[in-house]
């Protein structure tokens, strides 16, 4: 229970103090005491400058002073007020000058205002005698804190060296702040709990809301975060990490920012938990290497039949029925300890795999995931009976909002995607990867920002972007001659003829009724385009270096009027 000054009212000598203003304040904590023997005033015109005692002010300090000191510096006082509440003070006590004290009724007003509280002291009370009592059970209140620290601390301990299950450690949770526990590995997933929450840990539907509230809400700081489910059931979540990474979530019940839940034992709690979740991760590595090698095998096509996939599959989750679709994500950047890197190990990328895996979970998404160098393979499924586009367009929506969501949370990843074709056997997943990755290579070369590309198959213009600048314009301007770069009104009407005869099909009718104009006006122009680029519109070679110049030509075009 935390020193307040409703408590040091009840003391001995205190007796004689009356609550002169500030009622409303009088449960605020006090962690501290100080002494004020000036105020400090504004600076003289030709004076030295006063020391700022505001600067001192410290959160939840009970702050001692006279009537005289008041008196003094009315002026300034009511600003110091001010500047006592942005602090948090605790309060101010002033002893009077004489038998009672005469304080201001704007200074009254204003602490009633502020909720500050403004006790007053008759004249024959002993400011060092009131400052050492409560110096005293301060002390006291931290060295029990202290000790209940360490107690608990030995508990944990405890329990960790015995080898405790989560279970117990929650059980042993719940008997020091006295609310039901529950307790997520790195994955989301219950673990543990106490006796009192056991019901609602072993019920599927809490468990899948559950997911999604701490996907939502769960705070990247050590800090209680509290909400709601739907059936108006008040939780509170405390985030666990170590090394810099998401290791579980311990969810205090029945708890909400009204009532002052102890952080202390949880961060003892949560230490322990780190601990054991570091050695679970250590005695799992050996089966997640044969889970990357059984996805590593079958995304490089070494898995000779669809029989042998859904063998060895299946104990991952992977299924044979409906369409898959192959993601590739490439992390283009995230924080580490408040700080942007691009430098990723296997660490920051199996960290990535299961903070994506845990939205996709909580978003109801049946999915897998895993890593392949230096991407993150996510493996959607959907039912065959789901249009091709429409479940394209719903899958693209997913990865943008993933996105947002990896940006807004305690590592601001940055991630780029490719997405594949659909594949209707598990034989076909190889293909599929190979899609997907090209997506990704290609939305990367046009552009560095986080992006999701769906995988089409390449059309000239797109293989035509491959060149290098320099090749695209000295071919350019080597069929087109003159009409490259064109800027007159002459050069730009043959160009536009010319590039319309050839969309259709080289049919001059169909030239002069798009461009309103007469046939001969078109035969003229066709005619001068020939004489000016000495080539032959009857030649299928000729006209194919004319459809490649005009295709480089909107590319070169398009380019210009991006920058």
């Amino acid at each position: 229970m935390s020193l307040t000054i409703q408590r040091i009212l009840k003391l001995p000598l205190f007796a004689d103090a009356t609550v002169a203003g500030g009622r409303g304040g009088l449960d605020s904590p006090i962690d501290s005491v100080n002494v004020m023997v000036k105020l400090p005033q504004e600076r003289a015109f030709d004076g030295p400058e006063a020391p700022d005692i505001s600067t001192w002010l410290r959160r939840h300090q009970l702050l001692f002073t006279t009537e005289h000191v008041i008196q003094e510096n009315n002026s300034v006082f009511l600003q110091f007020l001010s500047q006592m509440a942005r602090s948090r003070s605790a309060g101010l006590v002033i002893k009077a000058n004489h038998r009672l004290a005469e304080l201001p009724s704007q200074l009254l007003a204003q602490s009633d205002a502020l909720d500050m509280p403004v006790i007053a002291l008759p004249n024959d009370t002993s400011l060092g005698e009131m400052m050492s009592q409560v110096l005293g059970i301060i002390l006291n209140e931290k060295q029990v804190e202290l000790e209940r620290t360490f107690e608990i601390h030995r508990k944990f301990s405890r329990l960790f060296l015995n080898g405790a299950s989560m279970s117990d450690i929650a059980q042993t949770l719940t008997g020091v702040i006295h609310h039901p526990i529950l307790i997520q590995n790195s994955k989301r997933q219950i673990v543990g709990w106490s006796a009192t929450a056991g019901q609602r840990a072993t019920s599927a539907a809490f468990q899948a809301e559950l997911l999604q509230l701490i996907v939502r809400h769960a705070s990247s700081e050590s800090k209680l975060t509290y909400c709601a489910t739907s059936r108006g059931e008040q939780l509170g979540l405390y985030p666990i990490h170590a090394s810099g990474m998401f290791k579980g979530c311990i969810v205090v019940m029945n708890t909400d920012a009204s009532i002052r839940t102890p952080l202390m034992p949880l961060e003892q709690a949560a230490q322990i938990i780190a601990y054991e979740s570091i050695k679970q991760d250590a005695l799992q590595e050996g089966s997640n290497r044969l889970r990357e090698e059984f996805f590593g095998e079958l995304l490089d096509d070494e898995i000779a039949t669809a029989e042998e996939i859904a063998k060895r599959g299946e104990k991952y989750g992977l299924r044979s029925d409906g369409q898959h679709w192959v993601v590739v994500c490439k992390p283009l950047s995230h924080s580490f300890d408040g700080h942007a890197t691009y430098q990723l190990g296997p660490t920051q990328l199996e960290h990535l795999m299961r903070e994506a895996q845990a939205y996709l979970d909580a978003s109801g998404i049946d999915a897998l995931s895993a890593i392949k160098g230096e991407h993150v393979v996510l493996l959607f499924r959907a039912e065959q009976q789901t249009l091709h586009s429409q479940q394209e367009q719903e899958w693209l929506r997913l990865l943008q909002q993933l996105q947002e969501h990896l940006e807004r949370g305690k590592d601001k990843w940055t991630i780029s995607c490719g997405i594949s074709n659909p594949a209707d056997q598990l034989e076909r997943l190889p293909r599929a990867y190979q899609e997907a990755s090209l997506a990704l290579k290609h939305g990367l070369e046009l552009n560095q920002q986080p992006c999701v590309i769906s995988y089409r198959v390449q059309q000239v213009p797109d293989l035509i972007r491959l060149l290098p600048y320099h090749k695209l314009s000295e071919f350019y301007v080597s069929i087109l001659k003159s009409l490259a770069y064109a800027k007159s009104e002459e050069s730009l009407e043959l160009l536009t003829t010319l590039d319309t005869y050839l969309e259709l099909g080289g049919n001059v009718k169909e030239t002069a009724n798009a461009m309103f104009l007469h046939r001969n006006t078109v035969f003229y122009r066709l005619n001068k385009c020939e004489a000016l680029l000495g080539l032959s519109f009857k030649d299928p070679i000729d006209l194919l270096k004319l459809r490649i110049a005009l295709t480089i030509h909107h590319i070169l075009m398009a380019n210009s009027s991006s920058r």
